[in-house]
């Protein structure tokens, strides 16, 4: 395939006349069985469709904005995604999948494929990883974080927010207002939250889509703990491709040894693999122009124990707490034991350890 006035996409298919009555802007070219068909969003997605690899025109038409230059993979990511209204995503942590899908979704915002972006991921990168890298990849864009009690989400995704931002419990507080709020691309990030098609989660992403709402699921490690994890995945991203009943795949990829222990069958990565699809994957060691080093912050609040002693600590310099006492006798003794209450433990005056709720962390 070869793309001629940088407007036509040209190939030669076993069956023109098939491509001639599949795709309204195509043509014969020449004389040798080749085709022309008009290089759009549309368009090549109907080729894909067909069965032909060919580009998106966002390598055309996009400038991929943003304070850093796109990598190879990153480009390669998201030209797949606009190609692919449901797909999923499983390029590895680290390899900068985010910004993959702002460039992608920007793109369609702007060629005005799609009005409005949901995100829906852990509370720990609503903010560190997304709002973050939208304000370094779209920084022309509205974006807003739907979190705290249902008036404020309520009010954001009312709002007139390009991009909305939610944690995956937060769906259901406000699932009236997300299905009114014309939200026709939804981008969820550590898609194996969806894992369980019998989840009241999953069920009220089932209620909230329409046929015609992009879907792009993104986790760099599908189907990590059982092959069962990838009935849900695509169940709710291609339903046409997974079987009606769970207990009908189940028995595909699994095999019972006792009553309650299963193993998986020796053929079922290869199944998982054929179920979801499309899908794009890179690993770090496919992508040599990744940076040395990347560096994340996230923001993760204290539980209301771990508050309650640091508080305390700060306050008194000295906590009882699972009946030892932890103290801080100068500055530098108090700044460290206050880091060890926010990572979870803290060494007691008696030498033992004390532990702490840190959950979120």
């Amino acid at each position: 395939m070869q793309v001629v006035d940088n407007k036509y996409l040209v190939l030669k298919p076993e069956n023109p006349q098939h491509v001639l009555n599949t795709i309204e802007k195509s043509a014969e070219y020449g004389d040798d069985g080749e085709v022309a068909v008009y290089w759009g969003l549309k368009e090549a997605q109907m080729l894909k469709q067909l069965g032909f690899e060919c580009p998106s025109p966002i390598e055309r038409d996009y400038s991929w904005p943003g304070m850093f230059t796109p990598m190879a993979h990153q480009k390669a990511t998201a030209s797949f995604m606009t190609l692919h209204p449901r797909s999923f995503c499983f390029n590895e942590q680290g390899t900068g999948k985010t910004a993959s899908a702002i460039w992608a979704s920007d793109y369609l915002l702007e060629k005005g494929f799609i009005k409005r972006v949901l995100v829906i991921c852990p509370v720990s990168i609503m903010q560190a990883a997304w709002q973050a890298d939208l304000f370094k990849f779209a920084v022309h864009r509205h974006v807003n974080v739907a979190h705290g009690d249902r008036k404020k989400r309520k009010a954001i995704i009312e709002s007139p927010a390009e991009y909305v931002i939610i944690n995956f419990d937060g769906v259901g507080v406000v699932e009236k207002e997300i299905a009114e709020g014309g939200f026709d691309l939804i981008i969820i990030d550590e898609a194996n939250a969806y894992k369980n098609s019998r989840s009241e989660r999953f069920k009220t992403m089932r209620r909230i889509m329409t046929p015609d709402t992009w879907l792009w699921m993104m986790t760099g490690t599908p189907a990590a703990q059982s092959p069962l994890d990838a009935y849900g995945l695509a169940k709710l991203c291609i339903p046409a491709k997974a079987p009606s009943m769970y207990v009908s795949y189940r028995d595909v990829v699994m095999h019972q040894l006792t009553r309650f222990k299963w193993v998986a069958k020796p053929n079922a990565d290869v199944v998982v693999h054929k179920l979801l699809q499309p899908a794009i994957r890179f690993e770090k060691k496919d992508c040599m122009d990744l940076p040395d080093v990347t560096h994340t912050y996230r923001h993760v609040p204290l539980s209301p124990q771990q508050l309650k002693y640091y508080k305390q600590l700060k306050k008194e310099k000295l906590v009882e707490a699972a009946g030892e006492e932890i103290s801080a006798v100068h500055a530098a003794a108090s700044l460290n034991k206050l880091l060890q209450i926010s990572c979870g433990a803290a060494y007691t005056d008696s030498g033992g350890v004390v532990e702490f709720d840190a959950s979120a962390r």
